[in-house]
């Protein structure tokens, strides 16, 4: 049954696309801190925010503090910038474009002399920061050069614009000497993105490639200064200018009306050996998405979510582990909710930012995120941003979209990439503000809110059947579908069959329903009335299920469980035309059941 699932189902893993158990051994070659590093971010940190006390940000995010980067070959490029100055008041001389190829890739040279070398240039020029520069001299095999410390900046955030490049290309000719570093540490391919955050400290590692980023697991956003080691870098992007320009829009939206929806979390259940790190990040992910108070559906099977699977009303969605999309995120349009974030923990997933189908970034992107992260290319288990701890941050602490995804990534100068807004910050105030604030104008998204506060108070001790009654006696309970299904869902948990399905029936009945949502209460309510023998009335809703999305779901599993409850019913009639459709549905080599 769907709503008890709140443990439950999962996803399949290419073993190629992960990483050797002993890569954590041989990073340690760097000569860093880097077993102190993942211990700190892999660490759990603890919080006191259960009452949902909201802890602001030591910024507020204003557009002053942003440096919005274009492609100067596109007008598409300029016309996504220039979106974003209007929106969020950044001042227009804030605004650069610079000539890059317009493809995803460039070479490091491209990078140094495209990018890296004139924003610095041009940042100092226009006294938006300051660097001292001091000669290293060579020594073992390494050259000369020069190293760049900032000491002043009136920037905290670079946001990269639909059109820029997004990965920089391995350079054997940038090596130097590492010491013995294997070489698929030594490679120096990474995001543009994670690289520009380090402008800040530019020519202070001896090694071009992988660095450890000084404000990973943070929980101080006001440590979060370029002055302190990096600059924080997203992007707004997409398949296309318009749903890059969209991302603002939304987060927007969001920070007005707050962060609904529900979090579907996609496990693997692994709980041991290499890849049981990844399982314990998307569980993370699910006990911060819960004490946010988020209705949350958890999947710890081995297969990701199939495609009829009713992801209703999406806040939060974060799984592993597939190439590219699958289950219901095949389909075209998704029910994202405005300023919805979502995660697929993949080696690959942003290797194609700009397209709808390939990978799991630029699908999401287009089916209706807001903001996301992902990998351009294999970044090793322990060096993906850790979702659980961007949740926390973003969620808990109140940072902004940009903090957080700084806060949750291991390393720089890597294969990071953030996608979104990053002055978003969707948990401005906490949850009961906004319900207030959405009740006064009469909004069905205050519902939402009432959910989350039935969650907060059943995380604290409350007894389940008084919060019901609570929530029944609220006037939208019968008009809203949400609600509705909460009651259903609350009542099903403490085994109260008959008043799961009296609310199940009113839920379907009630306003404010989505399709998806409709499928999930249907398949729901099947199994109150199994229990309850009303097997006709959960033939009946089968039937719905199946006439409504005969290409969504599995048609030919329901179809035997509708020919299961006629042949219970001793409705020969009824079992005779369900059997005409599993032979339609059965493959001529396999008889049907």
């Amino acid at each position: 049954m769907i709503h008890c699932v709140e443990e439950g189902m999962g996803w399949r893993i290419n073993q190629k696309s992960l990483f050797p158990s002993q890569a954590l051994t041989l990073i340690k070659k760097l000569k860093r801190v880097w077993a102190t590093l993942i211990n700190c971010v892999m660490g759990r940190f603890p919080f006191f925010l259960l009452c949902f006390t909201l802890i602001p940000s030591a910024y507020s995010g204003e557009g002053e503090e942003v440096l919005v980067i274009f492609n100067s070959r596109s007008e598409e490029s300029r016309s996504v910038a220039e979106h974003y100055l209007r929106k969020r008041a950044v001042p227009s001389a804030q605004m650069k474009g610079f000539n890059l190829p317009l493809v995803g890739a460039l070479s490091r040279e491209d990078y140094i002399r495209g990018l890296q070398e004139p924003l610095m240039s041009w940042m100092t020029s226009q006294g938006l920061a300051t660097w001292t520069q001091e000669t290293v001299r060579a020594s073992k095999g390494i050259p000369a050069g020069k190293k760049h410390t900032l000491t002043k900046s009136r920037i905290r955030y670079l946001l990269l614009c639909y059109g820029v490049p997004w990965y920089i290309q391995n350079d054997p000719g940038f090596r130097e000497d590492t010491n013995g570093v294997p070489d698929f540490i030594r490679r120096n391919d990474a995001s543009v993105d994670d690289d520009l955050a380090l402008l800040p400290r530019l020519g202070h590692s001896k090694f071009v490639g992988i660095a450890q980023n000084p404000f990973a697991g943070t929980t101080n956003a006001s440590m979060i200064q370029a002055q302190n080691g990096a600059f924080v870098v997203t992007r707004l992007d997409g398949p296309t200018p318009q749903i890059a320009m969209g991302l603002v829009d939304k987060a927007m939206e969001a920070e007005s009306k707050g962060l609904w929806g529900h979090a579907y979390i996609d496990l693997r259940n692994i709980t041991n050996g290499a890849y049981a790190s990844g399982d314990d990040m998307l569980t993370n992910v699910a006990s911060a998405s819960k004490r946010l108070g988020f209705e949350t559906f958890v999947d710890n099977q081995p297969e990701t979510f199939r495609l009829g699977y009713p992801m209703s009303q999406i806040g939060i969605y974060a799984g592993w582990y597939e190439s590219g999309v699958t289950g219901p995120f095949v389909r075209p349009t998704m029910e994202f909710m405005p300023g919805a974030f979502g995660y697929h923990l993949h080696s690959f997933s942003a290797a194609n930012i700009r397209s709808a189908d390939e990978n799991w970034v630029g699908p999401l992107l287009a089916r209706g995120v807001t903001c996301t992260l992902g990998c351009v290319a294999e970044p090793f288990l322990a060096l993906t941003p850790h979702p659980g701890i961007f949740l926390e941050r973003w969620g808990y602490l109140g940072m902004t979209f940009g903090e957080a995804s700084m806060a949750c990534r291991p390393a720089l100068s890597w294969q990071t990439v953030a996608i979104g807004d990053p002055l978003y910050r969707p948990f401005r105030l906490n949850p009961m503000q906004y319900g207030e604030m959405l009740a006064m104008a009469n909004s069905p998204l205050s519902a939402y809110a009432l959910v989350r506060k039935v969650n907060f108070d059943k995380r604290l001790g409350r007894a389940v059947e008084p919060l019901c009654a609570i929530l029944e006696e609220n006037p939208m309970a019968t008009n809203n579908a949400v609600l509705a299904e909460k009651i259903a869902r609350m009542y099903w948990s403490q085994a109260r069959v008959a008043k799961s399905e009296e609310w199940y029936a009113i839920a379907l009945a009630a306003r404010g329903g989505t399709p998806r949502q409709r499928i999930r209460l249907l398949l729901d309510s099947v199994e109150t009335h199994r229990v309850l023998g009303h097997l006709k009335s959960a033939l009946d809703a089968l039937e719905e299920v199946i006439q409504a999305e005969p290409d969504r779901v599995d048609a030919l599993a329901l179809r035997n469980r509708q020919l299961n409850f006629a042949v219970e019913m001793a409705d020969p009639l009824r079992a005779e035309k369900v059997r005409l459709e599993i032979q339609k549905l059965t493959p001529t080599n396999a008889p049907p059941k």
